[in-house]
Order: structure tokens, then sequence, then C-alpha cells
């Protein structure tokens, strides 16, 4: 995942200059944790999942554009930098709120987990916004993201997992903090889901309605119009 390649530079970036968990967020296990485990069962259930709705009637791209379009990039880069904003606040919530450093980083493993679920990585192509029964409409993903819950539970409550990892036990309130980054870009994600299909609409009414001059004549810098101009609900002549 893209996002996720984001988030681990700007994570180990951030943490160094402003030195928190000694510049080091993620241990070489944890990072092992996180593509093979986390990340790769979310990979492998998207290749089953469905297509958007009129995916093949869309216009083909144009053979020499990029495949990282600006709009891509955009929203890479503002999903990494979110997600690395939780990740890191994490670290500093376990050690000024619950006394213990490695309770933090045992909540940014949470939180990394829980950001694909419903976070974006689960629904990067969906056209439709807010609560909807389409969230949950890939039974692949479903049991990833199943899966992934029970695991998360482990990584902190085995002691196998807490000497492997290097994570610690956490109870429910410390659990609940891991959650806040996830919801958070739910939330931001949803948002730009909303404020970008307003925007389609809005250019697509644009393009679809008559713009006509003053009196009912012709706009001489629209586009050829049909049939002769009128005015007024009688369809008079102008």
């Amino acid at each position: 995942m893209l996002v996720l390649l984001v988030v681990f530079v700007l994570t180990f970036l951030g943490a160094t200059l402003f030195n928190i968990a000694a510049g080091e967020p993620f241990t070489p296990p944890q990072v092992l944790w996180i593509h093979f485990v986390v990340n790769a069962p979310f990979g492998f259930a998207l290749g089953f999942d469905r297509a958007s709705p009129g995916l093949m009637g869309r216009r083909p791209r144009p053979r020499g554009e990029s495949v990282l379009t600006t709009g891509v990039m955009i929203t890479v880069g503002l999903a990494g930098l979110a997600i690395t904003i939780g990740l890191l606040s994490m670290i500093e919530v376990g050690q000024h709120l619950f006394g213990s450093i490695q309770i933090g980083q045992s909540d940014r493993v949470h939180s990394l987990r829980a950001v694909p679920d419903r976070g974006g990585g689960g629904m990067p192509q969906r056209d439709w916004y807010g609560p909807d029964h389409r969230h949950f409409d890939s039974k692949q993903m479903n049991w990833a993201m199943l899966g992934e819950f029970v695991l998360a539970v482990f990584v902190t409550q085995m002691d196998v997992f807490n000497r492997l990892l290097g994570t610690t036990q956490l109870n429910l309130r410390q659990f609940g903090w891991a959650l806040i980054p996830a919801l958070a870009l739910l939330v931001l994600w949803e948002l730009g889901k909303y404020v970008a299909r307003r925007r389609q609409e809005t250019t697509q009414v644009a393009h679809t309605s008559p713009a006509r001059g003053r009196g009912g004549s012709r706009c001489m810098t629209c586009p050829r119009q049909r049939g002769p101009p009128h005015s007024g609900p009688s369809g008079a002549a102008g």
C-alpha cells in the first residue's frame, strides 16, 4: 500500500525531528509484523473485492498519463500525514498520560492495525459516503478485518507476542485510545469523499445546464445550442 510507505517515512522522520521514542517509533519485528501480517491480508482481500459501479464505462486513461496523478498524490500524502500524526500522538499519550512509552508503542501498533479496516484502506475506490451496508459487501475483507481484530488482542494480551514485538498488555481504556486515530481518519476520509462528490456534481450541472445570455439570446461563448432561442415561459423568440 502506497499510503503505508508514506506513513513509515513520515513516522521515522517525525520521531527523529521531535525526539519521540528516541527516534525509533517501530522496532524491526514490528515493521515485519505490520507488512506481512497486518497489511498483506488486506491487499489479498482487495484482489477479490467488487469493482466500483460503472468502472468499465469510464473513459480509458490516456496512454502517456501517469498512474500517480495529482489527485492520487495529494490523497496519499494527506492520508499518510494524518496517520503519522495519530501514531506519534499515541506514543506521546502513552508516555505522558499512562507513564509508559511501551504502552504508547502498543497503542500505536493497535492504531496502525485499525486504520486499514475502515479508515480508507478497505474502501479506496468507493463512490458513496456515510454509513452504508455496501461498506461490508466484501466477504474476504470482512474475514480479514475479523482476523486482524483477533490478532490485535493476541499482540498485547499474550506474553509470547509481548516478548516478540515489544508490546505490553493494555486495559480497555488504553485500547480505546488506540481507536481514536482510526476513527479520526475515517471521518476525514468520508468528508473528503463528500467534498469530491459535491464538486463533481457541481461540474456536471455546469456542463449540462443550458447557458443563455440576456433576453434569451444564445451565449456566444457557450457551446452551440440547438433550436431557436426563447424568452420566458411562453417560448417566444427573443
